[in-house]
């Protein structure tokens, strides 16, 4: 299975880069960042990956920073351009719990209660450490 990142300039390449500092590698994980160098290049680069699934009949996620943003969009657009939407799926929200959970799993992208684990545990790992001591607190009481 493919796990590919899109994102605003730095967003992705942070991700795969802390990947590789915590499980050793990340060479599996493709990062696309939209970039100064505009929408059209982006655009370019992205088609041609996906593309290639084309030829290869592979599955993949493409995780997104931000649902609605120009990289999430233009994914879902190639998705239906191309007719992957069998193959690949978008996540929006990425985190890196996410990424390292996907790292671990063989998912078939198209049982939908396996996606919703990963963003089940995308959704885990974002805490407040304050909101965590008053909630155990109140469960004392």
């Amino acid at each position: 299975m493919e796990i590919l990142i899109v994102s605003h300039r730095g967003i992705a390449s942070g991700i795969k880069s802390t990947v590789d500092m915590v499980l050793g590698d990340s060479s599996h994980i493709k990062t696309i960042e939209l970039t100064e160098e505009g929408v059209d290049s982006y655009v370019r680069e992205l088609e041609s990956y996906l593309t290639g699934w084309l030829t290869e009949g592979r599955q993949g996620i493409i995780f997104a920073d931000i649902k609605g943003g120009t990289p999430f969009n233009q994914a879902e657009l190639l998705l239906n351009k191309h007719q992957l939407k069998d193959r690949a799926k978008v996540i929006s929200g990425v985190n890196l719990p996410m990424i390292v959970d996907a790292c671990f799993r063989e998912l078939d992208v198209n049982r939908l209660e396996e996606l919703e684990g990963l963003m089940s545990n995308g959704r885990e790992g974002i805490s407040c450490s304050e909101l965590c001591v008053q909630t155990d607190s109140s469960d004392d009481e």
